[in-house]
């Protein structure tokens, strides 16, 4: 027993080693350490000349603070110049409250903090955790995903976030299972490069759920992303977010934290609060009181139908503090519940973890206004009831080109979007600063409404364009008359699915904007189709877990064309296109590959007429057909009636001797089948018996009178 044991603790200890998140992180240091606040899952908003809070633990004797921010999208940096700070000898902690550069750009920032301590200078960043506005925005537009998964779901988040940042919602908020199990070390591998350190622009809110507390008590979590609960205030907007742990429910602690946070919160402010496990789990339009709960049964989730004092509590926050909206997660379908006839419950599906039927991978657009009005997006023109109505995964495409990073002098833009939703996404152009911005012109036409910045040696135009459901936008922002046509090439296979193009579109100067193809077949008889035409085949995009590509100066395409069955030959011209309309072409023609026939002739010796099945239908000998190459079943009768002659199977001309057999058509193939008459055996005479009775009779008389001597 010892020895199983020691053999058992191996194991464990070598399966936490797999398992356990250590230098596999790609963050060589603890998020939240030694910077507790802000985080890349808990940021800082604030607005120009604004202030923010930041809380590092370091030594009392820490002097020389700088603090600095750097922008994500354009590498531009701010010293913080202004900013006041004190030391928590109880925690541990320095407070400090830096005032935001009244010139800054608006975007997401990265957070720089250095000071010296004890002879030792110190230096920590943390990525992507303070937003700056240009001012307190009068509405919110929230993107609500939930239930990621990670690793699993990263392809999926990773996709959402590629299609965020061009939809551009205020704020993402997380209402938990971000990793499938705390001790993955591959799920927060990709927590950090997609989601905290990725490409996202946007800042994004988490919480935990009922897995990130998996295997470890959330102990990974706390150590990525943060506390359990917290709030975050903005304006007159307010997060409160609670952990509704593995047990499914707010515990007393948090509900007496979120009710002192509500109590300094003007009645008329905006709250929102963030919990994995939906306090409501059917119904929609709910009526009730929290002073009644079991009155409201009937519609509670089960962990909170099984604790009514908890839920209780939570609802009469609700009531009390006007809470105008609650956001949830966990069970991987849509919910949606406006609770007396005012407060709105929001739950939505999976972006990544598993998908019951007739659910599919989504993020939700909610749009909080100023005043407290919750209007929840939905796609096909659905009520948010009417499920599924969020916002599929993988509908939106869409694409910069040639680059989009200040180091060109042009930038263009290509969106498809096949939502069944009109969409006003961002579009934002980064272009070459070192000429004036008069030198560039938008083609094909210019919009009504776009802002234009300069910093850092670039020009930001950005604006916002309305684009229907099931339409395609495209514009450019150039300073250069280009007339150089796009570059084409393409491969052609034929596959199962018929005949592929494998083509590669290239232009650096304006970009590929559109890929086409016309063709035309030529059957075998010689006569020809019309010309067909594909005039737009969406590219392919890099958004993964591996990689986020928004610009392109080069794309692939992929189109499989279906063939009919007698078709000999293919003529195609493939058409590429740049944002300026010149226009470059590949012609070509691909023959189509004829299976190859044979003639199998099939013979019966010494009758004719007999019939056989070949590969299941029935003929007749003497039979001849020119076949496609490939496997056959012959099946001929063991005995065949001719006549009233009996004729029995024999064999085949080549020796096979079995009357069913499979041969391989792989040339001219001439067999005979062999079949031999049965002669009936003869039947004796009348006579015969008479002769052979008499004979018995004369033989028994011999021996009577033989006994009788």
């Amino acid at each position: 027993m010892r020895f199983g044991r020691v053999h058992l603790l191996l194991i464990v200890v070598l399966f936490s080693i797999c398992i356990l998140p250590s230098a596999t992180i790609s963050q060589p240091m603890v998020v939240t350490d030694p910077i507790k606040y802000p985080l890349p899952s808990w940021p800082a908003l604030c607005v120009l000349n604004g202030s923010f809070k930041v809380v590092i633990r370091a030594p009392s004797s820490a002097t020389k603070w700088l603090f600095s921010i750097t922008h994500n999208t354009v590498n531009v940096k701010y010293d913080i110049e202004s900013f006041n700070g004190f030391y928590n000898s109880s925690s541990g902690l320095w407070t400090f409250y830096l005032q935001v550069p009244s010139n800054a750009l608006e975007g997401l920032y990265s957070l720089r903090v250095s000071y010296v301590a004890d002879g030792a200078s110190y230096v920590y960043t943390q990525p992507k955790c303070v937003y700056v506005f240009k001012t307190y925005p009068g509405y919110l537009l929230i993107a609500h995903v939930s239930d990621t998964h990670l690793p699993y779901g990263a392809d999926v988040i990773a996709r959402a976030i590629y299609e965020l940042n061009l939809i551009r919602p205020t704020i993402i908020v997380h209402t938990g299972d971000l990793v499938d199990i705390g001790v993955i070390a591959s799920a927060w591998n990709y927590a950090w490069s997609i989601i905290f350190n990725g490409s996202s622009k946007i800042p994004i809110l988490v919480i935990p759920g009922n897995h990130d507390h998996s295997g470890d008590d959330a102990a990974n979590y706390q150590r990525y992303c943060g506390p359990l609960y917290y709030n975050l205030s903005f304006g007159n907007f307010h997060f409160i977010a609670m952990d509704t742990r593995e047990l499914g429910y707010v515990d007393i602690d948090q509900l007496r934290f979120a009710e002192n946070v509500l109590k300094k919160i003007g009645i008329n402010d905006v709250k929102i609060m963030l919990i994995h496990h939906p306090i409501f789990g059917s119904g929609f339009m709910v009526s009730g009181s929290w002073q009644n709960i079991n009155a409201l049964r009937s519609y509670l989730y089960y962990t909170w139908d099984s604790n009514l004092n908890v839920a209780s509590e939570f609802l009469r926050l609700v009531e009390q503090y006007n809470v105008n909206l609650v956001l949830a997660g966990h069970i991987h379908r849509e919910q949606f519940n406006i609770y007396n006839g005012k407060y709105v419950f929001e739950t939505n599906a999976p972006a990544g973890g598993s998908l019951p039927s007739g659910v599919y991978w989504s993020y939700r657009l909610v749009n909080v206004s100023g005043d407290g009005k919750i209007n929840v997006l939905s796609v096909g023109g659905k009520e948010p009831q009417n499920s599924p109505s969020s916002y599929p995964i993988g509908s939106l495409i869409y694409y910069y080109a040639p680059r989009n990073d200040g180091s060109t002098k042009s930038s263009s833009i290509k969106i498809y979007n096949n939502l069944d939703a009109t969409i006003n996404p961002l579009v934002e152009f980064i272009v070459d600063g070192s000429i004036p911005v008069s030198s560039y012109r938008f083609y094909p036409i210019t919009p009504k409404d776009y802002s234009v910045t300069s910093v850092g040696g670039v020009h930001i135009v950005s604006f916002r364009v309305s684009i229907p459901a099931k339409t395609v936008y495209s514009i450019t922002f150039t300073a250069i008359n280009e007339t150089v046509k796009p570059i084409i090439s393409v491969d052609v296979v034929k596959s199962d699915g018929g005949l592929v193009f494998n083509v590669n579109a290239t232009d650096s100067g304006v970009g590929v904007k559109r890929v086409g193809l016309n063709y035309q077949f030529t059957f075998s008889d010689g006569s020809k189709s019309s010309w067909y035409n594909v005039n737009d085949i969406p590219p392919k995009i890099v958004a993964n877990r591996d990689q986020i590509i928004y610009s392109y100066s080069s794309l692939l395409y992929t189109y499989t064309l279906s063939l009919p069955s007698n078709v000999q030959s293919v003529s195609y011209s493939l058409i590429a296109e740049d944002f300026l309309g010149n226009v470059g072409y590949f012609n070509g023609t691909f023959t189509v590959s004829v299976p190859k026939q044979y003639t199998l002739t099939i013979d019966s010796s010494p009758i004719s007429g007999v019939q056989f099945t070949l590969s299941g239908s029935t003929y007749t000998t003497k039979f001849s057909k020119s076949l496609l190459a490939g496997n056959y079943t012959l099946s001929f009768p063991t005995e065949v009636n001719v006549g009233g002659v009996k004729y029995v199977f024999s064999g085949w001309s080549d020796g096979f001797s079995s009357s069913t057999r499979t041969i391989t058509l792989n040339s001219d193939i001439s067999l005979t089948v062999y079949y031999k008459a049965e002669v009936p055996p003869q039947t004796p005479s009348y006579w015969i018996y008479i002769a052979i009775a008499s004979l018995l009779a004369l033989m028994v008389i011999i021996v009577v009178i033989y006994r009788r001597r």
